[in-house]
């Protein structure tokens, strides 16, 4: 998500993108319990006169925790003004709005090789030089903090994250056109996935993945791993019809005598995209 200071509404269209000043502060942090907005019954109460001036009330974190969350129900209810947003009557300066504590989110990090994000939690994402990047998941989508966002704290190494686990939790086909194989080694190592089959969850959406470090990229969907495995190990394939019986493939650094049914022998699961093929003897 990515909106200019000033803007009233929460864009649609939530992967455009807009340059800003990049976050150049360092923080150190400590562990802290993750935190979870639960949608409440109540109706954010919008009582609002052009003629007042604004009032600075105080921000406390369930209020942040409604803007964050519930800002497309302040926006249908045109609770959300150029300047400040109105809730239950009172209302809240933007430009005061502050940072979400990173003791408040819960770090990104696997179970059972699986990333997860759920909607109406935050999460923060810790970079090598203690740059900390906090984040919401909503609506299906990781973004940066809606409160963060419209009071002036954009950040596009923010939003590079976001970008990563959003697009890994759709299709990340084209990942190498917007992240460095080292990037994204890096973040998967940093989230627990060091090898094998792993799985992104953003809400509702959901993909699942092979880690290779061969020549098919870094992220590899599962089904094409499984359509590739297949050919190998099962039904054989054109690619070995040039190389005699006998012939010796590496596999992740093992090697594998090709059968007469021009197959493999390859355990489900080898990294079948890291191979070697030998010099081909046959015409």
């Amino acid at each position: 998500m990515r909106i200019s200071k000033n803007a009233n509404l929460m864009s649609p269209f939530q992967n455009q993108r807009v340059k800003t000043k990049q976050s150049s502060g360092k923080s150190t942090i400590s562990w802290g319990l993750r935190d979870s907005y639960v949608h409440g019954s109540d109706n954010i109460s919008c009582i609002y006169s052009v003629n007042r001036g604004l009032k600075n009330n105080k921000i406390t974190s369930s209020v942040l925790d409604k803007i964050n969350f519930n800002y497309l129900d302040i926006w249908k209810q045109k609770c959300d003004k150029q300047f400040s947003f109105i809730i239950s009557g009172k209302e809240y300066l933007k430009s005061e709005l502050p940072a979400v504590s990173a003791d408040r989110c819960e770090e990104i990090k696997a179970v059972n090789n699986t990333v997860e994000f759920s909607n109406g939690r935050y999460y923060k994402y810790t970079e090598k030089d203690g740059l900390v990047h906090t984040f919401t998941c909503t609506n299906d989508h990781v973004d940066q903090p809606y409160s963060d966002l419209v009071s002036g704290r954009q950040s596009d190494a923010s939003y590079q994250v976001t970008k990563f686990w959003n697009m890994l939790s759709r299709d990340g086909t084209y990942m190498g056109l917007y992240f460095s194989e080292d990037r994204q080694r890096q973040m998967l190592n940093d989230a627990g996935i060091t090898n094998g089959f792993f799985k992104v969850k953003v809400g509702d959406h959901q993909q699942e993945y092979f880690l290779s470090h061969g020549n098919a990229g870094v992220a590899v969907r599962k089904f094409e791993y499984d359509a590739t495995y297949d050919m190998f190990a099962k039904r054989g394939t054109a690619l070995f019809n040039k190389y005699e019986v006998g012939s010796v493939f590496k596999v992740s650094g093992k090697e594998y005598v090709l059968k007469e049914d021009r197959t493999l022998d390859i355990p489900y699961g080898e990294d079948i995209f890291d191979i070697q093929f030998p010099k081909s003897n046959m015409l």
